[in-house]
């Protein structure tokens, strides 16, 4: 074997076509091969705009005595979570049920049957005090692989019973009466009572769980919570005061040092949930930071002639020509240098600086608006100096829909038909080059200068050259979901038929292609259910909650055994199912 990467699209497949690492790519052959040999498969799980991938290539992929141990004992695979992001949640529920904390790089030892067995995230490639080795790893895995197979057939039958009794629907031990009850002193025991937002560790923004508290701001704990942690995400680190936008998360609770990569849906989704809370509260400062976010989207380097570009890396090049996480973001004295004097006396009374990054000192709008135009200047001196951080090279379907219905939440509030015309400019491009008879490709690579070719390659959509040079030829849920999302929202708003039509026809083809025994699944072999929201809402919960809202427009009602399946999630794990809930609350109004 060899290192095939060379003849991927994938960027962050590509960046591993050089290491020494035999890496494949994801294919059923792969398996058969593996059968053949009897060999173990280990897969690798990252993305392009990840830091910690980017680590553990450097430690690990690119050491030649690591790449001699993996290419003689295993099958390398190398996947790029945002193609395959069914195979990613497999494994992802995987590891979670073994009690580890899931992420990426996500490191999964498989049988050539495609069974887990041992799955890690980030491995060293010394011992630290944290973890063991990789190499240690990889040579232990094989020693119990090939000659105490019996307890790996253990851990892979103890897999199985588990997921037969995970998906198993039991009765709710909770009263009617006392369900939303149960609900609201589940979620208040995860607030942090302190510094706002979910638990006391790293502050994700976990947006799916603050659209559930949103539709019940009528509790006042619930209104208070998403005040104050909105306060957060405006003023502290989580938000790009100088650029616009937002990063993926902060590694402290108190949401001053962010993780520095930067997302299409985290900016989609967190932009909504701000414009939401806006016309709740009627504070200028959600929907001005969400404006940001929405322009930086529009207007940065994440547009392209094919949609919007999925990410932006943590990672940037230093002076010494390295990379380094959020440098680029990062502020030294001599970038105030551009300010006038009497802006240099202001702006400590109005923000401050915590290891090179900007925050604010409050939450008010007006000081707000005025600090960016010192802001601006700060930027724009950055932005002449710094190289920018890498994009990913790849347009996803699904979150460009997300951002088609952003758009449209923004134009319910302001009525700027600029946004309403950007909104439909890009769900008609999405729907010519990425939508074939209601089933939805995973996305589209941006290469550039070819656009005219794929507009006139698109109109055959089956075109072999089309599927192999520029699209991700597969098929999820998700994108499905987040398509029918958008679209029933541009009918809510124009009230235009031919929406509610193609509405219905991509409820069809979810029916058809994804759905088993009344529950969507995540893949078109119906082999992967999931129902937890992560850092997008569950496809299967969002997919109830518009056919409950939207039944009466539909003219349809939800399976009886897909509410069966969401009231026994919502029950047993009330804080990972906030889109089941809200599906679930919406028929009992």
């Amino acid at each position: 074997m060899e290192n095939i990467l060379n003849k991927e699209k994938s960027i962050y497949l590509v960046r591993h076509a050089n290491n020494p690492v035999h890496w494949q790519s994801w294919s059923e052959e792969i398996f058969e091969i593996a059968k053949k040999l009897n060999k173990i498969v280990f897969i690798s799980i990252g993305y392009s705009s990840c830091h910690w991938c980017r680590v553990m290539e450097k430690e690990s992929f690119e050491d030649e005595e690591t790449a001699k141990i993996l290419n003689d004992n295993y099958i390398p695979v190398k996947i790029d979570k945002d193609e395959y992001p069914d195979v990613d949640k497999e494994y992802q529920f995987y590891i979670q049920s073994i009690g580890e904390d899931g992420g990426w790089p996500l490191s999964v030892f498989v049988t050539p049957d495609k069974e887990p067995f041992f799955a890690g995230t980030y491995f060293p490639k010394d011992t630290n005090n944290a973890k063991p080795a990789f190499k240690t790893i990889l040579k232990s895995i094989v020693n119990v692989y090939y000659n105490k197979y019996d307890e790996i057939e253990k851990v892979i039958n103890t897999r199985k019973e588990f997921i037969t009794s995970f998906n198993k629907i039991n009765p709710s031990l909770i009263p009617v009466d006392k369900v939303k009850d149960y609900r609201k002193k589940e979620f208040i025991k995860i607030f942090d009572s302190v510094y706002f937002g979910f638990r006391e560790g790293t502050k994700f923004p976990y947006i799916s769980s603050m659209m559930y508290l949103l539709d019940n701001f009528q509790e006042e704990e619930y209104a208070t919570f998403l005040i104050n942690t909105a306060d957060k995400i405006c003023s502290m680190g989580l938000c790009d005061h100088l650029f616009g936008g937002f990063f993926r998360y902060t590694v402290d609770r108190m949401w001053k040092m962010p993780h520095f990569e930067k997302m299409l849906s985290d900016n989609a989704q967190l932009s909504s949930f701000l414009i939401k809370l806006y016309r709740k509260t009627g504070n200028k400062l959600y929907l001005y930071t969400a404006q940001k976010a929405i322009d930086f989207i529009m207007y940065g380097n994440m547009r392209t002639d094919y949609g919007y570009l999925d990410s932006l890396n943590a990672d940037s090049i230093n002076n010494n020509g390295d990379y380094e996480e959020g440098f680029f973001y990062k502020v030294t004295d001599r970038d105030f240098t551009v300010l006038s004097e009497k802006e240099l006396k202001n702006f400590p009374n109005e923000a401050g600086v915590y290891n090179g990054v900007i925050f604010l000192k409050h939450n008010n709008y007006i000081k707000a608006v005025a600090l960016d135009v010192s802001l601006k200047k700060v930027s724009d001196r950055i932005s002449t100096i710094k190289t920018h951080p890498e994009l990913d090279n790849k347009a996803i379907s699904g979150h460009n829909f997300m951002f088609c219905t952003t758009l449209l939440n923004m134009y319910e509030v302001d009525n700027e038909p600029y946004e309403l015309e950007q909104a439909l400019a890009l769900y008609h491009k999405l729907h010519h080059l990425l939508v074939y008879n209601s089933k939805v490709y995973r996305g589209i690579y941006a290469i550039e200068d070819e656009i005219n070719k794929v507009m006139q390659l698109s109109q055959d959509k089956e075109n072999n050259q089309y599927l192999e040079e520029y699209i991700i030829n597969h098929h999820v849920l998700s994108d499905h979901v987040y398509y029918l999302e958008a679209t029933l929202k541009f009918y809510e708003i124009t009230n235009e038929n031919e929406f509610l039509l193609i509405a219905k026809n991509i409820i069809k083809e979810i029916e058809n292609t994804f759905v088993k025994d009344g529950i969507p699944y995540l893949d078109i072999n119906k082999n992967i259910k999931d129902s937890f929201d992560d850092d997008k809402p569950n496809p299967a919960g969002l997919y109830l909650y518009l056919i409950n809202k939207y039944s009466s427009d539909l003219n349809i009602q939800a399976d009886k055994r897909l509410i069966a399946y969401a009231e026994d999630r919502a029950a047993r794990f009330p804080t990972g199912h906030p889109t089941m809930i809200r599906a679930l609350e919406l028929i009992n109004k």
